[in-house]
């Protein structure tokens, strides 16, 4: 199996990041792995999540396991996507940090906000105003090696266009740049 490699997407909440790697995993011809910062989160109780005391406290942590484990997972050999939002500078260093071994194409999800705000609304799981509050800060730590717009594009164009990517035989850079500014 040939070592493609790591798709990590970056956007807001509502910018179509899940829908975008759904589809992938469907269009690329073999099994890929999804990680997902969202799945690693609601592993915590509901209850914890809602309570604005607790939760900031609950996350760190959480947030921290899972960029260390991306090594772990990429380690594993199979295609990996990975569905991120980078809220803090420190994150993005961390997953940098962590995926140091592997070539990451660090691909940027863009979005309008006027849209996010409506998809945040009709979704009704996501508390409103976070892809208002995330989208002054998500794409603000790095340049991206690629960028994807899921207001113009369907995610199954989405998930074509990162497969024409990886097929096309193109190393990612914005991973290793982040590691030389940071060391």
């Amino acid at each position: 199996m040939r070592r493609y490699p790591i798709l990590f997407l970056n956007g807001t909440s509502s910018s179509g990041k899940t829908t975008t790697c759904e589809a992938f995993q469907k269009l690329w011809h073999e099994p890929t792995y999804y990680a997902s910062n969202d799945k690693f989160i609601f592993m915590l109780p509901p209850h914890v999540l809602q309570c604005d005391a607790i939760r900031p406290d609950a996350l760190r942590p959480i947030i921290t396991a899972f960029h260390q484990s991306l090594s772990h997972i990429a380690a594993c050999g199979l295609p990996m996507i990975v569905d991120h939002v980078l809220e803090s500078e420190q994150w993005l260093i961390e997953c940098a940090a962590s995926l140091r071994d592997f070539d990451v194409l660090f691909v940027g999800v863009k979005c309008p906000l006027q849209e996010l705000e409506r998809r945040e609304l009709a979704r009704g799981d996501r508390q409103v105003g976070f892809a208002q509050m995330q989208s002054e800060r998500v794409h603000r730590y790095g340049e991206y090696d690629f960028e994807i717009d899921t207001h113009r594009n369907t995610p199954e164009e989405c998930a074509q266009r990162l497969k024409e990517l990886l097929l096309s035989g193109r190393k990612g850079s914005a991973f290793d740049r982040i590691r030389q500014n940071n060391a």
